[in-house]
């Protein structure tokens, strides 16, 4: 009884770290993802850089849920490239860091698709 008395609450911290450390890379992930298909989506010919934005908007809430809401995205259309950038705060679900968010950022540059000719 003594050793798990003992045991038990270093054995849920380092759960708590595993899982916080899941989510985290989790929305990193989504992150880099929707940035990468907002700027996919906005180089295709005949679309624009909002629609790239919202399509990286929408990557993020169905990747996030309601934390992919709190997420700002912008969008660039420079010459022949488009850039778009997804950041935001997330929050941390350890109860003692009450508050606590890391910030998340993730940006993606892709050339748009025209016709060019010659070599």
């Amino acid at each position: 009884m003594v050793e798990l008395a003992i045991v038990m609450p270093v054995l849920l911290i380092v759960l708590i770290g595993v899982v916080q450390f899941a989510l985290v890379y989790h929305a990193k992930n989504v992150a880099a993802t929707a940035a990468q298909e907002g700027a996919r989506f906005a180089a295709a010919d005949g679309r624009t850089v909002s629609e790239g934005a919202d399509r990286a908007r929408d990557v993020l809430e169905s990747g996030l849920g309601k934390k992919g809401a709190d997420f700002s995205v912008t969008a660039q259309g420079e010459g022949e490239t488009v850039v778009v950038r997804a950041e935001g705060d997330y929050s941390l679900i350890i109860p003692w860091v009450t508050g606590s968010s890391i910030p998340i950022a993730a940006t993606s540059e892709v050339r748009k698709e025209a016709f060019r000719s010659g070599p």
